[in-house]
């Protein structure tokens, strides 16, 4: 006899739409709203860079940060539309609804794609003790 819940099926279901509308409202009452300053040493931040280090993206390091800087830029002249920045088939994109940082590249030698969310959100950074 199993012991799995019979319900077990409905944890891996898509989210309606109804849900999506109310995290996204969520998400906008609590977004953060942080200035120009903030949003550079964030990214800028030695937890960015040793994020970006560790990606298999098949660009250079310089690449990413040079992403990062086109970020930083795009972002504070309308801190209220994502960024994304691509090379070939990578992509290093910024959501600011969640303040995070994505990357988005093919694995080396497989046909899959990688697009890891960094940890280091920009409310991690600024709860940061100094």
């Amino acid at each position: 006899m199993s012991n799995i819940d019979a319900h077990f099926h409905q944890l891996f279901q898509p989210k309606n739409k109804v849900n999506q509308d109310d995290e996204r409202t969520v998400l906008l009452a609590n977004r953060l709203t942080p200035t120009e300053e903030q949003i550079t040493d964030w990214l800028q931040s030695p937890q960015i860079k040793q994020w970006l280090t560790k990606l298999p993206m098949g660009i250079t390091n310089n690449l990413k940060m040079e992403a990062v800087n086109t970020i930083i830029k795009n972002v504070i002249q309308n801190p209220d539309k994502d960024c994304r920045v691509q090379f070939g088939s990578s992509t290093i994109g910024i959501d600011v609804l969640r303040w995070q940082l994505w990357a988005s590249y093919k694995l080396p030698y497989a046909s899959g794609i990688k697009a890891p969310d960094c940890p280091y959100t920009l409310k991690k950074y600024l709860d940061a003790p100094d």
